[in-house]
């Protein structure tokens, strides 16, 4: 890896200083555009939003003959919103800008002439499709999910439903994603998806990570269900990509935010940017401590021979969770084309679980009542950090870039895990203890790089990644009631993946399209210590990706997409040494099994009205391979956990979501979506089809009091689910929050109530050929969570209506949050 690094880095510094146009010196042969580009002739500019000042990427761009509107040229405006129509000949031309969501903008009678031919033209602004131009001030405001041709994106910023919380509670109200009792989250039903921190891995994966990024230090997050070639195609359903606040001046400027909730919760956070020149500094501390508890039931029947074997449950279970995370980075621009980042980040974290429950074991026929209490606790301790470093370098040509970037993860933890179980009413009064403890290191590293090359209107890109895992893990035998000679439960997992990517994009007729291609070898090797069991697995496979969209008009947008994606078994599902997680269960990983591939399909159709949006669409994914949880009855009230690729599972379905608003101080989201879920497979003989359709309906109102209050409340429906072995029951949720501020905008005042109603639960049902198990949660509710938050030297951005020709004076004062 190190000769690797060596040999890439340096095949780019004899590139760059090859490539480099000496400073001082232009190109012969013509004007140049932005960035330094060479152009002749033609026409440059930059797209932005009129509210906000962001560059508005993809844009359509079109040039028309001012004689006969006949169409002469076209693009679409890149990342950063600049665009550029070269070899314009001589002549008169309008010009029509769209953008869904956005009204059209025209400009008239650009003229192109021997004296004058190239027409630069300052930032163009296209104004929201539902902005009322009213003399009136408002705040601006983002919309709470935005569409781009290959992903939506939820603006958390002014989501006052997630004051205290993390970004699970971000997501609770996102179109297409669930949240369970215990905060882990799925998309379209499927956990099996990959998170990003502003594009970048991270030690953490799926609901862990989520759970541990507090939310106020969250400007939005990217729902990327089928992700392009240039993304790994680790997760089944996707992407989750997490955009962090960041700044947006000079000088020094922050956001410093405190929270309390009942049952000791509590949350602080301080996070500051310094600005100067050609240097950005960040830093920033957070800390969180919450946790669920709660209440729980359940009941087992299992057939042996002519018996069977009845065990009821009560009992109670909670956790507490403890994080502080520390971040620190640097930005330093050397020049217009060339950017250096480093970002490090780093946690520590205490968790504690414990549960305690009652149990009443009998028999049919000749029925022995036993009864037994047991109790559990386990106490983790860990921290892990995440290091990154990015080199940009922008080429003469606009959107002619390269982009190198290297990680380094790192996390490690601590587990004691600590059992009793004491059987009642017996004369002996049978006392069971164990203890074991458990570490854990994961180490991961990338190397990437990534390459564009305009190529007229469309655009090539192409590039690398090498990806490096290594996880060891050790868990003790029962120190309380050691076995002489027993090995310890010790398993190693490396994985090694290298891929190569390629995509080609632009605009064909009045179509947008993106058609991308990856290739990935990968290795991986397993070994559990205690019995020598090793296996080594190497495939390679390739991943294709196609995106189109094509837009009716200015307010009616089509667009399609399609990816195929992996799941590669994780550590818990292969590892096959035998343990104990509850006195009636033993769980086993298999290490024969495959990875899971996933086929998902999805088009979208969008309408913009002035006061409102309509989003509807349809999906179909495809899971090859399928990874199941298999449960089997192995000995008397005794439960084997384990899993087993079964075959596949498919869903199909349709998602609709809509935005209204009904009076300037009055807005409702109602999102709905149901979908055919069906599993397909068998294990032992056993069949394990099973389907069910799902629905989900989820709404969201906001009442605005004035300028600086405001209200929102939201509720969520999710009907009964399918497994491969049984079903969940139907639940809902609601919550409301509510935001002032105070001091000039400085301060902000905020109350979060999560279920109020306190009548949530959680039923779960699984049945086989020798078992029937029933299981509820409930946990504990209402949460209540008060905040405050203060910005040093920021202020608000307002919007100033001019009534007689409708155009906006702006007033920029933006820092750490970008609202």
């Amino acid at each position: 890896m190190k000769k690797l690094f060596t040999s890439l880095l340096l095949v780019f510094i004899l590139f760059n200083v090859n490539a480099q146009t000496p400073e001082g010196r232009r190109p012969a042969g013509g004007r140049t555009g932005g960035g330094g580009m060479p152009i002749s002739s033609g026409i440059v500019g930059r797209v932005v939003d009129a509210e906000t000042n962001n560059p508005v990427e993809y844009a359509n761009v079109a040039l028309f003959k001012s004689t006969d509107s006949s169409l002469v040229n076209g693009t679409i405006t890149n990342p950063k919103g600049f665009f550029m129509l070269k070899k314009i000949p001589n002549g008169t031309y309008d010009m029509r800008i769209k953008f869904m969501g956005y009204k059209s903008h025209t400009i008239n009678k650009i003229q192109i002439t021997d004296d004058n031919p190239v027409v630069r033209l300052r930032a163009l602004k296209l104004q929201p499709a539902n902005v009322e131009l009213d003399a009136v001030d408002v705040t601006a405001k983002q919309e709470d999910v935005t569409f781009k041709i290959d992903k939506r994106v939820i603006n958390v910023s002014e989501n006052i439903n997630t004051v205290g919380g993390t970004a699970v509670d971000a997501l609770e109200n996102a179109p297409g994603v669930e949240v369970d009792i215990d905060g882990n989250v799925s998309i379209r039903g499927s956990s099996n998806f990959k998170v990003l921190i502003d594009g970048k891995p991270t030690a953490m994966e799926g609901s862990e990570a989520l759970q541990q990024i507090p939310a106020n230090s969250i400007k939005e997050i990217e729902i990327i269900t089928n992700p392009s070639a240039k993304y790994d195609p680790d997760g089944l359903t996707g992407i989750l990509n997490i955009i962090m606040k960041k700044n947006l001046k000079g000088g020094l400027n922050g956001l410093v935010s405190a929270s309390v909730g009942n049952d000791d919760r509590y949350n602080a956070s301080a996070n500051l940017n310094y600005r100067k020149n050609k240097l950005n500094l960040i830093g920033g501390y957070s800390l969180r401590q919450g946790g669920r508890g709660g209440n729980s039931e359940s009941y087992y029947e299992t057939y042996r021979n002519d018996t069977t074997h009845y065990r009821d449950e009560e009992g109670e279970r909670g956790h507490t969770r403890i994080s502080h995370n520390f971040k620190a980075g640097m930005d330093y621009d050397f020049n217009d084309a060339n950017l250096l980042s480093f970002n490090a980040q780093y946690r520590l974290n205490e968790r504690e679980r414990g549960n305690e429950s009652f149990y009443e074991q009998y028999t049919d026929p000749e029925s022995i009542l036993i009864e037994s209490y047991t109790e559990g606790e386990n106490q983790n301790e860990g921290s892990s950090y995440d290091l990154s470093g990015v080199y940009i370098h922008k080429f003469d040509e606009k959107d002619h870039e390269l982009k190198l970037m290297a990680t380094f993860s790192s996390k490690d933890d601590t587990e004691s895990a600590y059992t009793l179980k004491d059987t009642l009413g017996t004369e002996a009064d049978i006392v069971e203890e164990t203890l074991t403890e458990t570490t854990q290191d994961h180490n991961h590293s990338t190397l990437q790089a990534d390459y564009v090359l305009p190529l007229g209107g469309n655009k090539l890109e192409a590039g690398f990644k090498s990806s490096l895992r290594a996880i060891n893990y050790n868990q003790t035998g029962d120190i309380l009631n050691p076995i002489p000679g027993a090995p310890n439960n010790e398993f190693i997992y490396q994985e090694d993946i290298h891929a190569l990517y390629a995509m080609f994009s632009g605009p064909l007729g009045g179509i947008e399209y993106q058609l991308g291609l990856r290739g990935e070898y990968s290795r991986v090797y397993t070994e559990q210590k205690a019995n020598d069991d090793s296996n080594t697995k190497e495939i390679f496979t390739v991943y294709p990706t196609l995106h189109f969209s094509y837009e009716l008009n200015e307010s009616n947008k089509l667009m399609v997409g399609y990816s195929r994606r992996v799941h590669r078994p994780r550590t818990y599902f292969l590892n096959p040494y035998e343990e104990r997680s509850d006195a009636f269960t033993i769980r086993k990983g298999n290490p024969d099994l495959d990875p899971e591939y996933a086929h998902s399909l999805e088009m979208n159709y969008l309408k913009y009205f002035d006061q409102s949006f309509f989003n509807a669409t349809v999906f179909y994914r495809q899971t090859d391979n399928n990874i199941g949880r298999i449960q089997k009855a192995i000995d008397d009230n005794m439960v084997l956990l384990t899993f087993e690729n079964i075959n596949k599972e498919t869903s199909l379905g349709a998602e609709f979501s809509g935005r209204h608003k009904f009076a300037k101080w009055l807005s409702a989201n109602l999102s709905y979506s149901f979908f055919r879920y069906t599993i397909d497979g068998e294990t032992n003989g056993e069949d394990l089809s099973n389907e069910s359709v799902n629905h989900k309906l989820r709404g969201n109102a906001n009442v605005r009091f004035g300028p600086n209050s405001n209200l929102q409340m939201f509720g969520m429906y999710y009907s009964p689910s399918v497994t491969s072995q049984g079903e969940r029951d139907g639940f809902f949720f609601t919550g409301l929050g509510y935001k002032q501020l105070l001091l000039d905008r400085k301060l902000t005042l905020s109350l979060r109530v999560r279920n109020p109603l306190g009548n949530f639960q959680w039923r779960f049902t699984s049945e086989g050929s020798n078992f029937k198990n029933e299981f509820v949660r409930r946990p504990d509710f209402p949460v209540v969570y008060v905040g405050i938050t203060y910005r040093i030297n920021e202020g608000f951005k307002q919007r100033k209506m001019n009534g007689r020709n409708g155009g906006t004076s702006e007033d920029f004062s933006e820092g750490m949050t970008v609202d």
